[in-house]
C-alpha cells in the first residue's frame, strides 16, 4: 500500500495526539505526590514563618504559605477523587505553582532581601523536575524570569550580578531537566505505542491466521472429500468412455487380420490412429491425477518420428481444408531413424499442436516440421515445430498459456473453448521425456510452437518387432487347450473378447455379471478366469474375494482383472483382492497374452515349489 503525503501527515498527527495523552496519563500519575511535598513544604515554610520572621510581614507571609499549603492539598484531594481528567492534569499544577511564585517574590518584596531570591533559583529548577507540558513550563518559567529581574532591578547592590549568574545557571539547568525528561518519557511512549500497535496488529494476524487456519482445515476436509469424489468420477468415466473405446479398437484389429486391399488398409490405419488419439484424450484427465502423483509411466518402443508426424498431419488436414487452410508438413532433410520412446505420446503433443493452430488460425497456412540434430552418444536429437499464421497471443497471454485449465485471453480465443488442459499436459509430457516444449507468437501474426527432445537411437530389428506388436503378431507361446471363463456384462466386449481368442482353440464359457461368475467358478474347475471388475450386482472385486474363499484348485484359480481403471492405487486394490494380473481396457491382445503367459508361469512355478 501506496501512503499519500497527506496519509503520511495524518499517521503522524495521530501518533503525537497518542504520545501526548500518554504523557498526560503520566503527569496525572505523578501529580499527587507532588502536590502532597509542595503541601507539606509550604506547611512547614508557613510554621517557620510564623516563628521566624518579624512581625510586620509575619502575617502575610504566613497566610500566603499556608495557602499555598492549602491549595495543594485540595488539588491533592481531587486527584485521589479522580475528579480530575488526565487532559486538565497540567492546568491542575497551575493554582499551586502561581500561589509558590507569590509567596516567593512577595517575600523578596517585602524583606528588601535580595538573598531570598535563591528560593526563585529554586523553583526554577523545580520547574523543570514537575512540569511535563512544554506551554506549562515555558509560562511558568517565563513569569518567574519576569519577576525575577524586576526584583534584582529594583533591589540592586553589591550581590545583583552573583544572583543573576545563578537565576541564569539555574535557568539553563531547568530547561536542561525538562528537555531531557521530557524526551525520555516521549520516546519510552512512542516506544511502547508502537510496540502495542505492533502487538495489537500480531494479535489481529494471529486472529486472522487461527481464522484462516480454521478455513484450510475446512477446505482440506472439503478436498478430500473432493478428491473422493473426483476418484470416483474419474473411475467411473474412465470405466464408460473405455469400455465402448475396447470393442472400436478389438474389432479394427479383428478387421486388419481379414483380406483388404491397400486402400481399405489405409483407411484402417487412420480409423485405428483416430481411436487411440481418441482413447490417449480421454485418458488426459487420469493423466493429470497420475502426474501430480508422479506416477505417470512412459512406454518404450521403436518408432519413426516423421510417420507418426505424418500421420497427425494427414488426420488433421480434412479439419484444415474445411477451413480453407493448407496444411503443409516438411520431412527432415535426411530420413528419420528408427528411435525408442513412447510414440503415443509423442503423436498426442503433435496431434494438440497441430490442432490448436488450426483452431486458432482462419486463413493462410500450418506448417510442420521435423529437424534432426547431431547424432551423439547413441541419442538422437530432433526438432517438431508447429507454425501457423493465425491469431497469435501476446506476452501476457503467454504466461497462462501452459497452465492448467488456462486459456488465453481474448474473444478469439474464448470462443474456441475448451478445457485448457491440452498444452498443460504436453508440456508435462515433454519434461517426462526429459524434452523442452516452448512457444513465440505476436498477437495477430501467428505463432511458432516448438517441441525439442533427444530419443535413444533404435536398431531396425527393434522397430521390425515394435511393428509386429502394433499388428498383433505376438511370439508368446501360450497352451493349446485352457478352460477359460469371461466375466464381462459388455455384449460387443464378450463378442470381442471370444473373437481374439477364438484362434487359441480354447474353451470359453461366459458370464453377464459377477453372480454367474462366482457360481460357475464354484461349480466347475476352470484354468484361468477374465474378470471384468465392474459388473452390475456382484462386481468383479467381490466375486474374486468370494473366489479365494473356497477350499481346493477352485479356489487357486488365476484370475486376471480386465479394468478400465489401471491407476496405482487401483491394481493394488485389485491384487489384495486376489486378482493375479490386472489388463487394461481398450484390451489389446498382446497385452492378454502377456498376462495369461505371466499368471500360467508363475502358477506353475509356485505348484511346483
Amino acid at each position: 500500500m501506496v501512503l499519500t503525503k497527506n496519509d503520511k501527515m495524518s499517521r503522524k498527527s495521530s501518533r503525537a495526539r497518542q504520545v501526548r495523552q500518554a504523557l498526560d496519563g503520566i503527569y496525572l500519575g505523578q501529580l499527587p505526590t507532588i502536590t502532597l511535598v509542595m503541601a507539606l513544604y509550604y506547611l512547614f515554610t508557613g510554621i517557620s514563618h510564623v516563628l521566624v520572621l518579624s512581625a510586620d510581614v509575619r502575617l502575610p507571609l504566613a497566610s500566603l504559605s499556608f495557602a499555598a499549603s492549602m491549595i495543594s492539598i485540595i488539588t491533592w484531594i481531587l486527584l485521589r477523587l479522580q475528579k480530575i481528567p488526565e487532559r486538565f492534569s497540567h492546568a491542575a499544577f497551575l493554582p499551586s505553582a502561581f500561589a509558590v511564585i507569590l509567596l516567593v517574590y512577595l517575600h523578596v518584596e517585602m524583606t528588601g532581601d535580595i538573598l531570598q531570591l535563591t528560593n526563585a533559583v529554586l523553583i526554577l529548577l523545580a520547574f523543570g523536575f514537575i512540569t511535563l507540558l512544554p506551554s506549562v513550563y515555558i509560562g511558568l518559567v517565563a513569569v518567574s524570569s519576569f519577576f525575577f529581574v524586576g526584583c534584582l532591578y529594583s533591589l540592586g547592590g553589591p550581590l545583583t550580578i552573583h544572583i543573576a549568574f545563578m537565576g541564569v545557571a539555574s535557568l539553563v539547568l531547568s530547561g536542561l531537566c525538562f528537555v531531557q525528561r521530557y524526551r525520555t518519557l516521549s520516546n519510552v511512549e512512542r516506544l511502547l505505542i508502537s510496540n502495542r500497535s505492533k502487538s495489537h496488529a500480531l494479535a489481529q494476524k494471529a486472529r486472522e491466521a487461527r481464522a484462516l487456519l480454521k478455513e484450510a482445515e475446512q477446505a482440506a476436509e472439503e478436498a478430500r472429500r473432493a478428491n473422493e469424489a473426483k476418484g470416483m468420477f474419474l473411475a467411473n468415466t474412465s470405466h464408460e468412455l473405455r469400455t465402448p473405446l475396447t470393442g472400436v479398437l478389438g474389432m479394427m484389429r479383428l478387421l486388419g487380420d481379414t483380406r483388404l486391399t491397400g486402400e481399405q488398409q489405409e483407411f484402417l490405419k487412420a480409423a485405428q490412429f483416430s481411436a487411440n488419439t481418441l482413447l490417449t484424450l480421454i485418458n488426459d484427465i487420469l493423466d493429470l491425477a497420475r502426474m501430480e502423483e508422479g506416477k505417470l509411466r512412459l512406454t518404450e518402443q521403436a518408432f519413426r518420428a516423421d510417420e507418426i508426424a505424418s500421420q497427425v498431419v494427414d488426420l488433421l488436414r480434412p479439419t484444415a481444408e474445411e477451413k480453407g487452410l493448407k496444411l503443409t508438413f516438411h520431412d527432415a532433410a535426411s530420413a528419420c531413424p528408427p528411435t525408442m520412446g513412447d510414440s503415443v505420446r509423442i503423436g498426442q503433443i503433435l496431434f494438440n499442436l497441430v490442432g490448436n493452430a488450426i483452431k486458432f488460425t482462419d486463413a493462410g497456412k500450418v506448417d510442420v516440421s521435423i529437424r534432426l540434430g547431431s547424432q551423439a552418444e547413441g541419442r538422437q536429437p530432433m526438432t517438431f515445430e508447429v507454425v501457423d499464421t493465425g491469431i497469435g497471443f501476446s506476452s501476457e497471454e503467454m504466461e497462462r498459456l501452459f497452465a492448467r485449465f488456462e486459456q488465453a485471453d481474448g474473444s478469439a480465443v474464448k470462443k474456441q473453448g475448451g478445457a485448457g488442459l491440452g498444452l498443460s499436459i504436453c508440456r508435462e509430457l515433454a519434461r517426462l521425456m526429459d524434452g523442452h516444449l516452448y512457444a513465440e507468437a505476436a498477437e495477430g501474426q501467428g505463432a511458432r510452437f516448438v517441441f525439442e527432445v533427444q530419443l535413444p537411437l533404435a536398431t531396425n530389428a527393434e522397430l521390425a518387432a515394435s511393428q509386429e506388436d502394433q499388428a498383433g503378431k505376438a511370439p508368446e507361446v501360450l497352451p493349446e487347450k485352457l478352460s477359460v471363463l469371461v466375466a464381462e456384462d459388455n455384449n460387443v466386449n464378450r463378442l470381442l473378447i471370444g473373437k481374439l481368442l477364438a484362434k487359441l482353440n480354447w474353451t470359453l464359457q461366459f458370464a453377464e455379471d459377477g453372480n454367474q461368475a462366482l457360481e460357475a467358478a464354484l461349480g466347475q474347475d476352470f484354468d484361468l478366469i477374465l474378470m471384468d471388475v465392474r459388473m452390475p450386482g456382484l462386481d468383479g472385486t467381490e466375486a474374486t474375494k468370494a473366489i479365494r474363499t473356497s477350499d481346493g484348485k477352485r479356489g487357486q484359480v488365476p484370475i486376471i482383472a480386465l479394468t478400465a481403471n489401471t491407476m496405482a492405487e487401483d491394481v493394488a486394490a485389485y491384487q489384495q483382492a486376489g486378482m493375479d494380473a490386472v489388463v487394461g481396457k481398450p484390451i489389446q491382445l498382446d497385452d492378454l497374452k502377456a498376462a495369461v503367459q505371466t499368471v500360467l508361469t508363475e502358477r506353475r512355478e509356485h505348484t511346483s515349489v
